[in-house]
C-alpha cells in the first residue's frame, strides 16, 4: 500500500469515527429535539432564513475556501505570508456580508431581524473556522484537522443537549437561543484553530495592501462561481417553499424535517472531499496515486450510500414517528427521494473535488449554471403543486445532471477505464444490500432496530467478500506500510 493511500485510509477512519460518533448525535438528538419543541412552522421559518442567507455566502467566502486548500498544498512555504492576508481580506468580506444581507433582509419585509443577523454571524464565524482548518489540512496535519473536524458539534451537543433535557427550558424553547449558541460556539472552534495553526507554523501580521487585496480576489474568482452555483441549486429549493407557498412556511418545516438526514448522510461526501482536496492538489502529477485515490474514494463513498438508502427506504418510517411527535406520511415520501439525491451527491464529490484541485474549473462552473437553471425550472413547476416532494424531486433530477456531467469533465481530463470494472462490482453490491434489507425486513419478526442492526452488520461483511474493501489494507493502517 502507497504512503498516500494509507495516509487517506487513517483519515477517513478517523474522520468517520470522530464524526460518526458526534455529528449523528446533534443532527437528531439536538437539532430534531429543537424542531420538535419550537414547532415545524417556527423551524421552516429559520429553515428558510437560513438558506436564504445561504444565497449570499458568494460575498462572505468569494472562493476563498477552495482557493486556499489547493494552494497551500503546493505552496506550504508561504503560509507565513498568506495567512495574515486572507485573515485581513476575510474580516473586510465578512462585514461586507453582514451589511448586504441585513439590508436586503430589512427591503424585503423579514420582520425578524434578530434572527437573520444572529444567522448571518454564524455564517462568517463558521466560514472562518473552515478556512483555518483548509490550512491546517494543507500543511499536511490531516489527523489534526480530522479531530477538530467536530469540535463545533461536540459543544453545541454539551451546551444545548442540557438546555434541552435537563433544564425548564424545553417548555417554552425559543429558536433564537439555538441561534446564538451557534454563534457563540463558532467563535470558540475559530478561536482554537487559530491557536492550532499558530503553533504549527510562526507567521508574521502585516497589513494587506490594496494590490494584495485583488490578487486575493483574483486568485479566488475561479472558484467563486463553484460557490455560487453549488450555494443556489442546494438552498434554493427550501427558499422557493417559502416564496412559492403562502402556508406559514409549513411546508419548508417539513423539508427540513427531511433535509435533516439529506444533510446527516452528506456528511459521508463532504468528509471525503475535505480530505481528498489536499491530497489531489500535493500529488495533481502523480497519475497512479491519482487513480488510486479516486478508485478508493468511489467505492468507499458508495458503500455507505447503499447502507444508507437501505435504512431509509426499510426502516425511515419508524426513524421519522421515534423523532418527530408530529409525523406525517408526506414527510416519509419527501424524505424517501431527497436521500436518493444524497447518493447522487456523494459520487459527485469525488469528481467534482478533483477538478477543483486542478483549478481548471471554467467547464465545471458552465456545468454547474446548467444544473442551477435546471433546478429553477423544476421548482416553479413542481413546488407549487407538491410542495416539499417536489423540492424534493427538483433536488434528485438536478443531482443526477450534475454528477454524470462532472463524471464526464473528469474522463475529459484523466482517462476513468480504471473505474469500469469497479462500477460493475458496486452495482452488484448494491443490489445485494437491497435485497439484504428486504429479505430481513420482511422474514425477521424481531424488533425493527435489531433487524436494522443486523442488516447493516451483514452489508459490511458483504462488502469484505465483495472485495470493495481489503482486509489487508485495513490490518496495514493499524500495522504500518510494509
Amino acid at each position: 500500500m502507497s504512503a498516500v493511500k494509507r495516509e487517506f485510509l487513517i483519515n477517513i477512519v478517523l474522520l468517520f469515527v470522530i464524526n460518526l460518533m458526534i455529528k449523528p448525535i446533534y443532527i437528531f438528538g439536538i437539532e430534531a429535539k429543537v424542531q420538535d419543541l419550537a414547532g415545524i412552522q417556527s423551524y421552516g421559518l429559520y429553515f428558510f432564513y437560513f438558506n436564504f442567507i445561504f444565497l449570499f455566502q458568494f460575498i462572505n467566502d468569494p472562493g476563498l475556501q477552495n482557493w486556499n486548500a489547493q494552494y497551500i498544498p503546493k505552496n506550504r512555504s508561504e503560509i507565513q505570508r498568506v495567512l495574515p492576508e486572507i485573515f485581513q481580506a476575510k474580516m473586510l468580506l465578512s462585514l461586507i456580508f453582514l451589511l448586504i444581507v441585513n439590508l436586503i433582509s430589512y427591503f424585503l419585509g423579514y420582520i425578524d431581524g434578530e434572527m437573520i443577523f444572529y444567522i448571518s454571524l454564524s455564517f462568517v464565524l463558521s466560514s472562518f473556522f473552515m478556512i483555518l482548518r483548509g490550512m491546517i489540512a494543507g500543511l499536511g496535519f490531516y489527523r489534526t484537522d480530522s479531530l477538530i473536524s467536530a469540535l463545533d458539534k461536540l459543544l453545541m451537543i454539551i451546551i444545548l443537549g442540557y438546555l434541552l433535557y435537563f433544564t425548564p427550558l424545553q417548555s417554552g424553547f425559543d429558536i433564537l437561543w439555538f441561534v446564538r449558541i451557534q454563534c457563540i460556539v463558532f467563535a470558540i472552534v475559530s478561536i482554537i484553530a487559530m491557536m492550532i495553526l499558530s503553533s504549527k507554523t510562526p507567521f508574521r501580521f502585516k497589513l494587506l495592501s490594496y494590490e494584495r487585496w485583488l490578487i486575493i480576489l483574483r486568485s479566488g474568482a475561479p472558484y467563486v462561481l463553484i460557490m455560487i452555483f453549488m450555494t443556489a441549486y442546494n438552498k434554493l429549493d427550501g427558499v422557493m417553499l417559502g416564496w412559492l407557498l403562502d402556508d406559514n412556511k409549513y411546508q419548508a418545516g417539513i423539508y427540513a424535517a427531511a433535509y435533516r438526514f439529506y444533510e446527516a448522510a452528506n456528511m459521508s461526501g463532504y468528509l471525503f472531499a475535505s480530505l481528498l482536496l489536499p491530497m489531489y492538489a500535493s500529488n495533481i502529477d502523480q497519475k497512479p496515486i491519482l487513480t488510486e485515490l479516486m478508485g478508493k474514494g468511489t467505492k468507499l463513498t458508495t458503500i455507505i450510500s447503499f447502507i444508507i438508502l437501505g435504512i431509509i427506504f426499510f426502516y425511515g418510517e419508524r426513524i421519522l414517528q421515534f423523532l418527530y411527535s408530529a409525523y406525517h406520511p408526506e414527510l416519509y415520501t419527501t424524505l424517501q427521494v431527497i436521500m436518493m439525491a444524497y447518493s447522487l451527491v456523494a459520487v459527485s464529490y469525488i469528481f467534482g473535488t478533483y477538478i477543483a484541485a486542478t483549478g481548471k474549473v471554467k467547464n465545471l462552473n458552465i456545468l454547474f449554471t446548467a444544473g442551477l437553471i435546471v433546478n429553477i425550472m423544476l421548482c416553479l413547476i413542481l413546488i407549487p403543486e407538491y410542495g416539499a416532494q417536489g423540492a424534493a424531486w427538483s433536488t434528485l433530477i438536478t443531482q443526477l445532471f450534475v454528477m454524470i456531467g462532472q463524471i464526464y469533465l473528469v474522463n475529459s481530463l484523466m482517462s476513468l477505464s480504471f473505474l469500469k470494472k469497479d462500477v460493475k462490482l458496486i452495482l452488484f453490491y448494491g443490489i445485494t444490500v437491497i435485497v439484504v434489507f428486504w429479505v430481513i425486513a420482511k422474514i425477521s419478526d424481531g424488533s425493527w432496530l435489531l433487524n436494522l442492526g443486523l442488516s447493516i452488520l451483514i452489508c459490511v461483511l458483504l462488502s469484505f467478500i465483495f472485495k470493495i474493501l481489503d482486509k489487508k489494507e485495513i490490518l496495514m493502517i493499524f500495522k504500518g506500510n510494509k
